[in-house]
């Protein structure tokens, strides 16, 4: 009979959790006052293949900017309750949906909470959101997407100091937070990416022990843009998303 029941509650066990929601988290170390209108582009190229992006901007409005919205509030407001999602965030004509988020993601990590019940929320919300695209100076990205929840994606420009750049990134995070895994993403020619990928990645795999996986590149402004941005937006969902089981 104790059996019987053990065997029910682990089944109960089983069932609540194949119905507990799942989010979609895709990180992105953003430099402050770097780039972030890939990010933007990325985010319009996820809507159009159906899914339902929410970007939590914590990069001092590196992307928001890039959507070309100036918000007067932000994630904070919400979090005290003071105002509704929708008076906080900003949606564009196609659904994607933007928050400033500094302020309330501080608080947020100084209050001890998981980030996964952050996360929950807005997997909670009505509009159905599958899919957190966090932008974050490198240095805090792990206090709201650990390595153990996060392929951080960096950005590899075919220019002089493009190398050092994202090498530095992959860097920080690795030896000062025990990131193992990165997804690359690569703007400029496609040969001269390969090359520099092949040399990125086995620098990282000699000296950090961690992975780099190229991802795809960022197209230019050709006809085919916008092929190219979905194709690395299908990619990155099977490479840098990790789709979180929220309680």
């Amino acid at each position: 009979m104790l059996d019987q029941g053990l065997d029910q509650a682990a089944g109960l066990r089983r069932m609540v959790a194949a119905q507990a929601p799942t989010m979609n988290l895709m990180a992105f170390p953003v430099a402050l006052g770097g780039d972030g209108a890939w990010i933007a582009t990325l985010a319009h190229s996820l809507r159009a293949m159906g899914m339902r992006p929410v970007v939590l901007d914590a990069s001092r409005g590196t992307v928001t900017r890039a959507f070309g919205m100036k918000p007067r509030h932000e994630l904070l407001d919400m979090m005290r309750g003071a105002m509704t999602f929708d008076e906080v965030a900003h949606a564009t004509a196609d659904g994607v949906y933007v928050l400033r988020a500094e302020r309330g993601v501080e608080a947020f990590v100084s209050s001890g909470a998981p980030a996964r019940q952050l996360f929950s929320g807005f997997a909670q919300l009505s509009h159905g959101f599958d899919s957190v695209l966090l932008a974050m100076p490198a240095g805090e990205l792990a206090c709201m997407a650990p390595p153990a929840d996060a392929v951080p994606v960096v950005v590899l420009d075919d220019n002089a100091d493009g190398m050092v750049r994202a090498y530095g990134t992959v860097k920080q995070l690795a030896l000062g937070f025990g990131y193992t895994r990165f997804a690359l993403v690569a703007r400029g020619a496609s040969e001269g990416s390969k090359a520099q990928h092949s040399r990125l990645a086995a620098a990282a795999r000699t000296f950090l022990n961690a992975e780099v996986t190229l991802a795809g590149r960022l197209p230019g402004t050709d006809l085919n843009a916008a092929p190219v941005m979905a194709q690395l937006a299908r990619t990155l969902l099977h490479t840098a998303t990790t789709p979180l089981v929220l309680h």
